[in-house]
């Protein structure tokens, strides 16, 4: 956690700020005008929009449609190749309906699975017109309320959990694309007009027979094969540091028609392209989640609903088209409920600041990097945390650690850190992160959220994320459990140093160290800046060069740590992290260690040792790689470095030494 400051009065206070993020009011965001008046769904404003259906469909796609299809075809086009053709299902079209919670999990599981057969989970039925898009259709009305029902197209034989009930809607027939025409017959008949006309094809019933035997007498040109098309494009997120458009990293995106669906990702420079060929009005859906994290910001997604956010519709004549990002404001609304602003570009930026912490953690030595994570993540709030339940399953630890009930310790994380009201969800639900307060991640008063800060506060939270993947969940629990009784008790998470105990305010400074270090070198190594706070100077975004020179000044503080303080002074490790991998001697007139109250002057720092990369000095694999379950306090953490670098141990010594570890 970085910098958290409150009061335990704020129990009763933070009840209504988070309201436009965990809703629970459906109606609220259906009168919002702007929605009402969209004509074009690619213009659909950033905002979290219900799903609007119309009339239940005539499938084109059922067995018998098809069927019916193929027999037309075969009785107006002489020499049909499909003749005495029998239509049997290639898939099914399911309802399921989860009543347990061990459903709930393996339906979690398949919904965040990346194999390339995996059904694509939606939370309305897929054979109804779709008079608005939207991001959702279900929204719940309290925590209890998990338990609706999902809908998907499986392929014939596909083992579904065996465990899970579902019944079958429809059994379905994905024609070839040798069958184009025969599925033309089917649109056609299914008036699904709006589909033809985006293939461009315009009949009537009397040109429609014509129109099939000019197309078999073409077949062996390229309107006969090929017709089908492959959506593709591109998603950027604004970034409101330096208004550039900025690729979504790797994001998992799905890509459907009807009851057809797949995934894919984005790559580096944010294209897409879908893995198998389409034909008519192609949806183009963000699902955030995948191998880098699950991120969930509202309501219905915080309990785990199948949601999925809308962010254009492609056809063949606009195939390719971009979907930008831009940022919205939230703002309060009636009642303190308001959707508008924001809702896609929160979660963008912060796919994209997890995105660079690991490319940045696999090229410079910090294993155990973010993946899968469960992540919550706020415009609204106050403060961000990595408890870490998702990965470790450990509320009951480490409450008992915290020596507070398990529904306090939970009150405390969610209601009084992060500022959000959540009562207890499942435990597969869980978050590894909480990113809250994203919107006050600014540079100064009136100016919008910064993509730079909000990713600075990611790169932090992420070094606690490999910090306790390669340490351990009963570290962990340590760590985060001292910091929520503190919290709790006294309405800080870090206090002095010396609280809950010493022994516990040593393992707070050494893992907050190591999330400070982090934070600061990611982020003035990828922007070549960082927003910090030195005790000489005010709160602002500073270079690297700046930020090197401040903390090469860094003035270590004895505990009880009772001064103000600041990224340069302070009781935590970063300080002492940052000297051992830069190659200069700090100057001991500057670089000092003070006692708690930071007026007297104990010593000067002594720097004489270098154990970092000398051709990569964004390598932090030589004190990342000592961060194991041992090492709790700055003493293992220095016999460590000593057995692991014995030339230097006397130099090592006598840093720490000076550090007065």
């Amino acid at each position: 956690m970085k910098k958290i400051f409150y009061f335990l009065s704020a129990f009763v206070l933070f009840t209504s700020c988070n309201d436009d993020e965990i809703l629970k009011d459906t109606e609220n965001s259906k009168s919002n005008s702007t929605l009402a008046m969209r004509t074009n769904e690619n213009d659909k404003p950033d905002e979290h929009m219900p799903i609007v259906l119309g009339e239940k469909l005539d499938n084109p796609y059922t067995v018998a449609n098809m069927q019916s299809a193929f027999d037309y075809y075969n009785s107006v086009v002489p020499n049909s190749p499909f003749e005495g053709k029998t239509v049997e299902a290639t898939h099914y079209y399911i309802k399921i309906t989860p009543n347990t919670t061990e459903q709930l999990i393996m339906l979690d599981e398949l919904d965040n699975s990346d194999d390339e057969n995996a059904p694509v989970l939606q939370d309305y039925p897929l054979d109804y017109e779709i008079k608005e898009e939207g991001d959702y259709y279900v929204m719940p009305k309290d925590e209890n309320d998990i338990y609706h029902s999902a809908y998907t197209l499986i392929p014939v034989g596909y083992q579904f959990p065996s465990s899970v009930p579902y019944v079958i809607l429809d059994k379905i027939y994905e024609p070839t694309e040798e069958e184009y025409d025969v599925e033309t017959v089917a649109l056609f008949f299914a008036n699904w007009q709006e589909d033809l006309l985006a293939d461009e094809i315009e009949i009537t019933a009397e040109t429609l027979p014509e129109y099939l035997r000019n197309s078999l007498a073409q077949q062996s040109s390229s309107r006969l094969f090929g017709r089908r098309y492959r959506p593709n494009g591109y998603v950027k997120v604004q970034n409101t540091d330096n208004q550039n458009l900025d690729p979504l990293l790797k994001a998992k995106i799905s890509i459907g028609r009807n009851i057809f669906w797949r995934y894919t990702y984005t790559d580096n420079n944010g294209y897409f392209e879908a893995p198998k060929k389409y034909r008519g009005k192609v949806r183009i859906r963000a699902k955030w989640r995948g191998y880098t994290a699950t991120i969930r910001k509202t309501w219905n997604e915080i309990i785990g609903l199948w949601v999925s956010d809308h962010l254009m519709t492609i056809t063949r004549g606009n195939n390719g088209r971009t979907k930008n990002i831009m940022h919205g404001e939230p703002h309060t609304g009636v009642f303190g409920i308001d959707l508008a602003g924001g809702h896609l570009w929160f979660k963008g930026t912060t796919h994209n600041g997890l995105r660079k912490y690991i490319d940045f953690s696999n090229s410079n030595g910090v294993s155990h990097t973010v993946s899968t994570a469960n992540v919550w993540c706020f415009a609204k709030g106050q403060n961000a945390s990595t408890p870490m339940l998702h990965k470790y399953p450990q509320l009951a630890g480490m409450s008992t650690i915290a020596n507070i009930g398990q529904a306090n310790f939970w009150h405390v994380m969610t209601n009084v850190v992060s500022g959000v009201v959540v009562s207890l969800v499942p435990q597969h639900l869980r978050p590894d992160f909480i990113f809250a307060g994203l919107n006050n991640k600014k540079i100064k008063d009136g100016s919008p959220s910064n993509t730079v800060r909000i990713h600075q506060t990611i790169f932090h939270e992420s070094g606690h994320f490999s910090h306790a993947m390669k340490a351990g969940a009963g570290f962990w629990a340590q760590v985060y459990a001292s910091e929520m009784s503190n919290s709790f008790l006294h309405g800080d998470p870090y206090v002095d140093g010396s609280k809950p105990s010493f022994q516990a305010g040593r393992i707070i400074g050494l893992a907050e160290g190591w999330g400070n270090f982090c934070e600061f070198k990611i982020t003035s190594a990828v922007y070549g800046k960082a927003y910090m706070t030195p005790s000489s100077f005010g709160t602002n975004m500073y270079p690297t060069s700046n930020i090197n020179t401040y903390m090469e000044r860094f003035n270590i503080c004895d505990i009880p740590m009772t001064a103000t303080k600041f990224d340069d002074l302070h009781w935590f490790a970063h300080g002492i992290m940052w000297d051992l991998l830069d190659n200069q001697v700090d100057n001991t007139s500057i670089s000092r260690r003070r006692s708690g109250n930071g007026t007297t002057i104990i010593n000067g720092i002594v720097d004489n040792c270098f154990i970092g990369n000398s051709t990569n000095t964004n390598d932090l694999s030589s004190v990342f790689n000592r961060l194991n379950s041992n090492i709790e306090t700055p003493t293992q953490f220095r016999d460590a470095l000593i057995n692991a670098y014995p030339a230097q141990a006397t130099p090592i010594r006598n840093l720490f030494n000076s550090y007065g570890y």
